[in-house]
């Protein structure tokens, strides 16, 4: 097998593999011994049909299956080939004795990337967050420990209320009777909260509802079995010697809260501006990619999005199909441009994940995977694809870390969505998949 280089246009190098009369020969032995293993020609044993029977046996299907043996010995050959989508293969052809395949591999995206040196990025300004931090938190608290007693009226935003369901899908019960207690506020908008408002004890709500990403309908019967008047405590020093036994006074829970608002705070903040230097990437990032590329990488989004059964919900969201394929054409295009900015910058860096960094951060996420540190560790080691996440993470916050050090960081005015967005927790990953 001989290859050679053709031409390259943007990321795309098409190469010709060029194979002689001998490669082809085996070939062709190599497909009279499948027939040979899978088939019963008439007039013949079982694995003794001579190659000539077989060509005759396949006719137009021997060549096509030559040239399929000669395409797995060019798979393997470019298997350790680093491209961005798998190799194409657009032409081939029996010439003479020997044949050709037309090969395009489709490579990352040369990059250029602009000065981030001063890159503009903003940050609330810390005083005002942790206020609104104590304060929502205090709030919390209140509400936390409200004396809850029985009401007689209906059911109202603030109130506690103990309900029975019973759920019933294409006539078959999947939920009897099953009790629950729900905190009725104003920013759940569940039907199943939705419906009991105004509602007594003893009232019976009915309705059916669907799921996103789901055709399917749902019957509930609702019943009110208590309905319960939450009274939030009145914010003095026996508030907060009730809420925490290491305070005496409302000032000195304030400040135990504060402290906590601070490392909430320095934690959301890192997370923050990660977020906001990754939005800016787009613009310091310039690739040269093939619209055959993009091509494919929007068809196998559309094709897995299909097989996830989501593709109904995003071509709503769109309005058309056209409308769809411009948005994910733009969306894969985005991405790559980070992409390409996190490989090269790591590389420019010299970045890497290291062993015990791997498994610091397996033993930090752990909780918020719902399992132990020792599980979390063991999985790594255990879990390719989970070890291959958490490098790519590890990589990934080395670059926007740098990006953050080397830019101009300035206040601005916190929003309220900002500020619902620091919590003790923080924002983490989804757990993996067992």
């Amino acid at each position: 097998m001989e290859k050679s280089f053709v031409k390259k246009e943007e990321n795309v190098e098409t190469f010709l593999f060029a194979f002689d009369s001998e490669e082809i020969r085996k070939a062709e032995n190599d497909v009279a011994r499948y027939v040979n293993q899978q088939y019963t020609i008439p007039g013949f044993r079982k694995g003794k049909v001579p190659l000539s029977i077989v060509r005759n046996f396949l006719a137009e299907s021997f060549e096509e299956m030559v040239l399929e043996v000669l395409s797995d010995k060019i798979e393997e050959e470019l298997k350790d080939e680093k491209i961005l989508v798998p190799a194409v293969i657009s032409e081939q052809k029996m010439e003479g004795e020997g044949a050709v395949i037309e090969v395009k591999l489709h490579r990352d995206p040369e990059v250029k990337i602009r000065d981030y040196e001063n890159l503009d990025l903003k940050v609330p300004k810390q005083d005002e967050v942790v206020l609104n931090y104590v304060n929502n938190r205090l709030e919390e608290l209140r509400n936390e420990h409200a004396i809850v007693e029985p009401k007689d009226g209906p059911v109202e935003n603030g109130d506690l209320v103990k309900i029975e369901y019973t759920i019933i899908k294409d006539g078959k019960k999947i939920a009897e009777n099953k009790v629950q207690e729900l905190s009725v506020v104003p920013e759940d908008d569940r039907p199943i909260v939705k419906n009991i408002i105004g509602k007594t004890k003893d009232d019976v709500v009915e309705f059916t509802r669907t799921f996103e990403d789901s055709d399917n309908e749902y019957f509930y019967s609702v019943k009110v079995l208590d309905v319960l008047r939450k009274s939030p405590l009145d914010l003095d020093d026996e508030f907060a010697k009730t809420v925490n036994a290491e305070a005496n006074t409302l000032e000195e829970l304030k400040e135990i809260v504060r402290r906590e608002g601070m490392e909430s705070f320095l934690n959301w903040k890192k997370d923050f501006l990660r977020q906001q230097a990754m939005d800016k990437i787009n613009d310091l990032v310039e690739i040269g990619i093939s619209d055959a590329t993009l091509d494919y990488l929007v068809q196998r989004t559309i094709e897995n999005s299909k097989k996830e059964k989501s593709y109904e919900k995003y071509l709503k969201q769109a309005g058309s199909e056209e409308k769809l394929i411009e948005d994910l054409r733009s969306g894969v295009f985005d991405e790559i441009k980070k992409a390409r900015f996190i490989d090269e910058i790591a590389s420019r860096e010299g970045f890497r994940a290291e062993e015990e960094e791997i498994q610091a951060y397996a033993e930090e996420m752990a909780p918020y995977w719902g399992i132990s540190a020792e599980r979390a560790k063991e999985m790594v080691n255990t879990r390719q694809d989970v070890k291959e996440d958490i490098v790519s993470t590890i990589i990934r916050n080395k670059v926007l870390d740098n990006v953050i050090e080397k830019a101009s960081i300035s206040d601005m005015e916190p929003s309220s969505d900002e500020q619902l967005e620091i919590s003790e927790s923080g924002g983490e990953e989804a757990p993996p998949k067992e």
